[in-house]
Formats: structure tokens, sequence, C-alpha cells
């Protein structure tokens, strides 16, 4: 492939319909009256910010033959107006598209990429159907998810995520436009940013309740857009909003690209089979799908407690080539149709823990079959409900479980896959644990929950987390959710369904609640063992209940609940997993 001279334009301005500039850096072959597609990303955090190259390289994209245009969304940065998130992109992006197919170097043909905000861009200008755009590479994408995981799991809020959101990649610049042209003022609000940015690091500001009692400490993007939400519920506006990014199959070829512990994975699998039906009606390419043993920003697959090894990151992928690489290669056949590099590369790509290896498939597989376990008396994991007999814990808001790895994105904690022995050990731990296993067992799809528990409190939560178990007995874990008990009936299959209203529990009766845990792929070893872990906290990352009935956003009262988990052939409380 021949490699072009690349020239950088800096601060180029394109004016959308409102008259609203915005400004982007142009990363382009250096050819005069040469044309080349381009492939455009929009971002709230700014054009230049070098975590970008990691992901998908400019100048690497612009020198195999890209015009590549990386631009300031609305309100942000370089750009002019009012960031409000979500609001504008529709209509800004459609715009962008079309001054993109515009630029003297473009043949006319516009592909799109980018992760996590990157990528809800991409979808709201293609929902517009902007005829040159052709192609979206979407990365950790949110969209569909807002009720399952993106701002609430089970009726409990993503405080932890949704904050460090806020707080790390929004307020900075935020606070400098705010106070444009108040120096003083914004040194102030600069310096009230810092003091509360140390209480972060601290946890003290977790630790807060009420908690809109932060209010005071937060500036007008936080107030609105992240307290906002963390006093509302599932099905709010909100949430509806979130998810219209996503609510139709565009007619365009989709490359999508997530990680097992990202905050929105599931949003990744199902974007993939909502375009993979629409291509069956249309004359598009198959959509693609790459899954790696990644977090919502980490590509590199080594974890403090668990380390893949350089074949498992975005840079190598198992010999596959590099995330820019994979990113390059399907642009050419799907915008220059040439082919040639992308037809060494398994349309669909998933990482399997265990095995630390790549597997290829054409379309992503369903489990051959599904296996369930059941949690029995003694701290066994069985398979079959085995004989009646109830395990009791205590939960104290006050003390809750911290959060340990995970699926999460929060200022000062690590994601993905952790040890969970200090977890296990606690005494508001419940942890059900199979006999090692004597032969190879892969775990793939969705996992999980349903079991019997009964409280003493009039609402209260449970999380189950799956572990895998080694030899030498470190525990670490893959998957975990959450259910409010006052939304049981809003996920009573485990994922969110609209039409029901919170109802408080009879405490001491027994009810049936669900929870899905998500996705994994993963082969257990002979000797090694799978654990269930119940408990009802996992601090900061979900918003504490507090047993009242009242939710942690309103209050500072707090109960110690009394909590019984219900097992046997009355209530079969039970783990379904997916097998390959």
């Amino acid at each position: 492939m021949p490699k072009h001279p690349v020239l950088v334009e800096h601060d180029v301005e394109a004016k959308m319909t409102d008259g609203t500039v915005l400004r982007a850096t142009v990363y382009r072959p250096d050819r005069d009256g040469e044309t080349f597609p381009v492939l455009l990303t929009r971002t709230p955090y700014g054009r230049d910010l070098a975590v970008n190259s990691a992901y998908f390289n400019p100048l690497t994209v612009a020198a195999a033959g890209y015009v590549v245009v990386m631009q300031d969304c609305r309100g942000r940065f370089g750009s002019e107006g009012f960031f409000d998130p979500a609001v504008h992109e529709a209509a800004d992006g459609a715009d962008t598209v079309t001054w993109a197919a515009g630029l003297p170097a473009s043949d006319g043909r516009v592909g799109m990429w980018g992760r996590s905000y990157f990528a809800e861009t991409q979808w709201r200008a293609a929902a517009t159907a902007p005829e040159p755009l052709k192609a979206l590479a979407l990365g950790v994408s949110a969209g569909g998810t807002a009720n399952d995981g993106a701002l609430y799991r089970g009726g409990a809020h993503e405080f932890g995520s949704r904050f460090t959101w806020g707080h790390t990649a929004i307020t900075p610049n935020a606070l400098v436009r705010e106070f444009a042209d108040a120096p003083d003022q914004r040194e102030a609000a600069l310096r009230d940013w810092l003091a509360l940015d140390q209480d972060v690091v601290a946890g003290d500001v977790f630790d807060t309740l009420p908690i809109r009692a932060l209010g005071s400490r937060l500036n007008t993007f936080m107030n609105t857009h992240i307290m906002g939400s963390a006093g509302q519920g599932p099905g709010s506006p909100v949430t509806e909003l979130w998810d219209s990014a996503t609510a139709h199959p565009v007619d365009a070829a989709t490359l999508h690209i997530g990680g097992w512990f990202d905050i929105f994975a599931p949003a990744t699998l199902a974007q993939y089979r909502m375009q993979l039906a629409h291509r069956r009606t249309r004359s598009l390419p198959p959509p693609r799908l790459v899954i790696g043993p990644w977090t919502h920003s980490d590509f590199s697959g080594d974890f403090p407690d668990l380390s893949l090894g350089i074949a498992a990151s975005s840079g190598a992928m198992g010999g596959y080539g590099d995330l820019t690489a994979m990113h390059i290669a399907w642009y050419d056949a799907v915008l220059k149709d040439d082919d040639t590099a992308l037809r060494r590369i398994p349309p669909v790509l998933l990482y399997f823990l265990g095995e630390n290896r790549w597997r290829g498939f054409e379309e992503l597989p369903t489990p051959a079959e599904h296996r369930t376990w059941y949690l029995a008396d003694g701290g066994r994991l069985l398979d079959d409900p085995g004989r009646d007999s109830c395990a009791t814990y205590d939960y104290d808001p006050l003390d809750p479980v911290p959060t340990v790895g995970g699926a999460t994105m929060m200022h000062g904690f690590r994601p993905g896959p952790a040890d969970q022995r200090r977890v296990d050990a606690r005494d508001d731990v419940l942890t059900f644990t199979s006999e090692p296993l004597t032969a190879p067992l892969t775990l793939f799809g969705e996992v999980r929950a349903t079991f019997h528990a009964s409280s003493s409190a009039p609402d209260t939560d449970f999380v189950v987390r799956l572990c895998r178990v080694s030899r030498d007995g470190v525990s670490i874990g893959l998957n975990d959710g959450i259910v409010r008990a006052s939304w049981r009936d809003s996920y009573a299959t485990g994922t969110y369904r609209p039409g029901h209203r919170p109802r408080p529990l009879e405490p001491g009766q027994v009810y049936e609640f669900a929870v899905s845990l998500w996705n994994t792929a993963c082969t257990l070893a002979p000797g090694e063992r799978l654990r269930i872990q119940v408990t009802s906290s996992c601090h900061p990352r979900w918003d504490r209940n507090l047993n009242t009935g009242t939710p942690a956003y309103d209050s500072a009262e707090s109960a110690v609940a009394h909590q019984s988990i219900h097992m046997g052939e009355d209530h079969p409380s039970r783990v379904v997993i997916g097998t390959l």
C-alpha cells in the first residue's frame, strides 16, 4: 500500500445551518489534485486529545489514503455554541457530513469513526440519512441501554460512572467556557473543582448523604446533567433521549468494537444484532464485530490481578493487527472496494478468557446449550436444587461492600477482572462455589440469575456476581449485576420492561428476583470452579439503597436490613449460563 505524505490543517471551520461555527483538525494526504474518502469523528473531549491515537491514529490513516476530520462538538473546546449532550448531534452531524463531503480533497464518500460519545454522534448523524455517509465504525457505543447499565441498572443509579464522566471529562472545559469573560470567577471555580477532585480520589464524595447535598459543590453542567439523573429513575425522560440514538437501524455499513468489561457492553452486542437483521433486508455488507477483554477506556488487556499478554491488546489482537490497521482494512473494503486486507480478518472476532485467545466466526454465535447451577446450603453450587434451606446476612448501607473491578468507569477505581477474595471474606457477602470441574467448560453468552429472597426492609438491593476460582483459590470476578427490590417488576426478566412502577416489599415475604449479569466468553479448565456471590451493595458503583424506602439522593437516614436467600425445591435460586 503506498504511503502518502500527510498535511495537517488546524481550526478548519464548518458553519452549521443555524450559523454556529464548529472547528476541526483535518489530516489529509498531501497530494494535489487527488481525492480520497473522508473519515469523520465528532467529540466533546477535545479533538486533539492524545488518547485518540491509541485507538485510531489519524496520521497513519491519512497516510493510507483518507481525509481524517476530527471535530469538536458544539459548545466544546474550539467550537462555538452551547453543549447540551445529545441534543444537537443529529443536526450538527448531518451538516458536518455534508460539509466534509465537499472538502477539496474529498471524493464525496464519508465514513465516521470513534468510541463512546463519538459513537453516539455517528448514530445520530446516520439517523438523518445524509447521502454521503456510507459507513460507521462504532466503538464502545452506549445507545439503547439507558435502563440496563448506562444510566440505571436493575433500578439502581450508575452513580459512580456518571459522576466520573461529568467531573473528569466535561467539567474542566465547561468551567473555562462558563466563566470565559470572568477570569477571577474562572480561577475560583477551577480551584473548587480541584478541591472536589481530591475528595473524589479519597472517596469522600461518593460517601455523601444525601447525594443531592453535593449540588452546592458542583458546576452548572453537573447539576443539570448528572445530579438530575441521580434523582430520577428508570424510564425517565433522560433515558428516552439517551436511547433514541439507536432506536432504529441505519442504512450504512457498520463495524462494532467493544469490550467484555465495558460499561456499555450489552449495547455493542444489541447494535450489532440490530444491524445484522437490518442488513438482511438491504443491500448492505454484513456488520462486523470485535469484542476484546477490554474496558470502556483501556484496550490493553492488562489488569492488576490478571495480565492477558500483548496478544489481548488492541495493539496486536492475536496477530490480526492493531485497531488502526483494522479500521483501515475495513474502510478500504466498504469505501474503496478493496477487501484485500479485510479478507484475513474474521467477520466476528471474540476474545475468550481462560483460553486467552481470539476466536473468529462468520456471525455472532448463539450458545450451544444453557446450563443451570443452583445455590444450595453450605455455600454449595449444585446441578440440582438440593434441600430447602436459607442463608442470611445483614446489609448496613453505612458499611457497604466496596467496588472491586467489574464493568465500571470510575475515577480512582480499576475496572475489569479483579481478585474478589477480600469481598468473599466479608460477613455481608454470601458465596456459593461449585465442585472442581473435571473437563474444560466454555461459558458463552448471557449470565442470568433468578433467586428467591426476603428482607426486613421495605426496599433493598441484591447484587449477584459470577467468579472464576483458580486451582489455588484465587477468585476473579467476571460478571455482575444488581436489582433494586422496589423495581423488581420492571426487571422481572433481568432487563428493563416499561410500564411498571416501583413497589415496596412486605418485610419477611419471599419474592422472586431476576438479575442479568451481562455476557461472557470464558473457558474454565479442569480443577477450576465457579463461584456466585450474593450481597446488597457495590459502592460507589451503584447508589446505595438505604433500606428505608427513601432514595439516597434525598435522605441520609439508613437502616440495617436482615437479608435471607431461600433455596431448594420450593425456592430454586439459580444461575443460568450459556455454553459452547
